[in-house]
């Protein structure tokens, strides 16, 4: 076994003892939530538990945990432990790429993020309503009474700040999560779109809530306290401050939902057939972190010669297997003839699947080609592509099908997603131009000057009509480009036809075209160095002015403000410099630690020593200059520039 190998199998073999090491934990605790009925339910439950928890275990689940918490692994993890077990057969050298790769990425995967404690988390948290219930039901001597009993923590809280925070969490529905309810939360943690109700409880006739920038004016209700509903849709922050002078500040930590992973299984490569009707197993599998809506296989048939393509899309239905909510495979079996297949055509391929968000929550797997050549020898061994120069008409002539297509889509799509939609095929634009502007070896100044030039007139007048159309066609691309950018399809389409018909009339075969040469020549020495070099001499490079970075700025302020309070401990100050982090970025982890750190010691500023004070500050600015740090090195500013605060922490930080 390679160390590639081992170091790959390591981190797997650690993320699945954390399962089940999680597993038994949370077993163990819903035991404890049963010993107030009985001692000998509490080691049932606890067996039960442990049984049921082991068997949904597998090294196939971590795996799969390990991908969703590296998304750019892309299937890496899974096709490593394919090939260590044995039921992948590949070479030694992809063998050795295969296991860098996932080497590599695996040193960098958090194990606690890819395999959470929820299961430890939730089962606390219902023995400890358990043994709650049974403690007031054992002092009171009859029915329960309904009473809250705060952590030591969240009566030092209201006592020293005047304010109680409850929220109860509620995650979207289709993740079957249960609600959670927190007193005086550190942070909200939740999944994307879930909603948070909060209930404030303060000694003020008036509140004001800062939602990521956007503040609110609060007014008790009939029974008193203050009430609001925060959508949780984005990583941020809450700041909810009294006429009374308390403030609270919490970050926000939102989940993304992922979207869904889908890969063809079979063919799983490109195709070729030189004739006859032989079928085509088609198999797919998708999976997703909270539940799958729908799966298919969609496909593209390219038709045509020459210039002129034509496009028919189209689905083929899947008869579904589903493991679970989770987990679903697909598959269908079609013939060449079925398929409408004849000489020169081309089949393009991709499963999509969808979740059960609201919206598009749909992802599609990679793209395979099976084409009808009578240059294939056998199925599988190729794949010929157009003709270089016409690879591109074909590229361009597929973006105008999906600009049209968007275009006609709008009315029933959000004003987010028509944007999103149109700045990814702008992105495809500018793809096609690059490679299209790259494969004619760069752009010409002056095509038709040069034309003009040429020894032979003929030739010359050849090469100026083709190389101004090749000129249109790529000015049309990037004005494409830039009305997809502005969100303005219905434009772009008429400029994309235009870049299209440019370029027909350039591979037309009166038309002159640059080519790369099939064969190797030898390049002439006395040609070389023998232009003008006069004006050369002058000439110099003019160095664009350094953009002042923001970020800095403000790390450096927020560095002199904790600077100051360690020297002068100040609560309300304290309160201000923990909204300033969260109000930097409150994407950074490091702000968060810092802002969760500076409001812990506000609230319990009563309870706490100047020593504990001073912890709490020196926690913030190691938080701080670990993001300065980074922000710095990232930055185009030279470090003499920087103020003598921020050189210090960074020494510091460094040593």
């Amino acid at each position: 076994m390679s160390p590639d190998e081992r170091g790959f199998a390591s981190t797997v073999d650690r993320a699945l003892a954390r399962a089940r090491l999680t597993a038994i934990a949370g077993a163990a605790l819903w035991g404890v939530a049963a010993l107030p009925i009985s001692r000998a339910g509490g080691l049932i439950v606890f067996v039960a538990a442990a049984l049921v928890s082991l068997a949904r275990i597998s090294r196939a689940s971590v795996l799969r945990s390990l991908e969703r918490a590296t998304p750019e692994a892309r299937n890496l993890f899974i096709t490593a432990d394919e090939l260590t077990r044995g039921r992948l057969a590949a070479t030694d050298a992809v063998k050795a790429r295969v296991f860098a790769d996932a080497a590599s990425r695996a040193s960098s995967v958090d194990v606690r993020r890819a395999v959470p404690a929820l299961p430890i988390w939730r089962a606390a948290i219902v023995a400890g309503l358990a043994w709650a219930i049974a403690v007031a039901v054992r002092s009171s001597g009859g029915p329960v009474q309904q009473r809250v009993q705060p952590r030591a923590d969240s009566r030092t809280v209201a006592r020293d700040s005047g304010m109680t925070i409850t929220a109860v969490v509620h995650p979207p529905s289709y993740t079957g999560l249960a609600e959670t309810r927190i007193v005086d939360p550190a942070e909200l943690r939740a999944v994307e779109g879930s909603v948070a109700v909060l209930t404030i409880s303060a000694a003020a006739p008036r509140l004001t809530i800062d939602h990521d920038g956007a503040v609110q004016a609060l007014t008790p209700t009939v029974a008193g306290g203050f009430a609001d509903r925060v959508p949780l849709t984005r990583t941020g922050y809450l700041v909810i401050a009294s006429d009374a002078g308390d403030r609270r500040t919490l970050p926000i930590v939102i989940e993304p939902d992922a979207r869904p992973t889908v890969r063809i299984t079979a063919p799983g490569r490109d195709l070729v057939f030189a004739g006859g009707n032989p079928a085509v197993g088609f198999a797919a599998r998708a999976t997703d972190d909270y539940g799958l809506r729908s799966m298919s296989l969609r496909y593209t048939k390219v038709s045509g010669s020459g210039e002129n393509f034509e496009f028919a899309e189209g689905e083929i239905p899947l008869t579904l297997t589903a493991a679970n909510a989770r987990d679903w495979s697909g598959a269908a079996t079609r013939t060449l003839e079925a398929l409408a297949l004849h000489e020169g055509d081309m089949l393009v391929y991709r499963a999509v699947a969808a979740d059960a968000r609201p919206g598009d929550g749909s992802a599609q797997s990679d793209a395979f080609f099976i084409e009808i050549s009578r240059l294939g020898i056998a199925a599988g061994d190729a794949f010929t592509m157009p003709e270089q120069e016409t690879r591109y008409a074909l590229s361009q002539q597929m973006l105008i099908v999906k600009t049209d297509r968007l275009a006609k889509a709008r009315a029933s799509m959000t004003a987010d997603q028509f944007s999103d939609a149109s700045m990814n095929l702008a992105v495809e634009q500018r793809m096609i131009r690059a490679e299209f502007v790259f494969m004619l070896g760069g752009e010409v100044e002056d095509e038709e000057v040069e034309a003009e030039r040429s020894v032979e007139l003929q030739a010359g007048r050849l090469a100026n009509r083709g190389h101004a159309d090749l000129r249109a066609a790529t000015v049309a691309m990037s004005q494409a480009e830039k009305l997809l950018t502005a969100v303005n399809p219905t434009d772009a389409l008429v400029v994309e036809r235009n870049a299209v018909a440019a370029l027909q009339r350039a591979f037309a075969r009166d038309r002159y075209i640059l080519r790369a040469s099939p064969s190797r020549i030898d390049l002439d020495p006395k040609r070389r160095l023998s232009g003008d070099l006069s004006k050369a001499a002058g000439w110099s490079r003019q160095v664009p002015p350094t953009r002042e970075n923001r970020r800095v700025a403000q790390l450096q302020d927020l560095l002199k403000g904790l600077g100051d309070l360690a020297g002068n401990a100040d609560r309300s100050r304290m309160a201000v410099l923990a909204e300033t982090a969260l109000r930097i970025d409150p994407q950074a982890p490091g702000m968060r630690q810092a802002a969760t750190s500076l409001q812990r010691a506000t609230d319990l500023w009563a309870q706490s020593t100047a020593a504990e004070k001073r912890r709490a500050i020196d926690a913030a600015i190691d938080a701080v200059s670990a993001e300065a740090k980074r922000a710095l090195f990232n930055a185009p500013v030279d470090l003499a520039d920087v103020a003598p605060g921020l050189r210090r922490a960074l020494a510091e930080r460094a040593r």
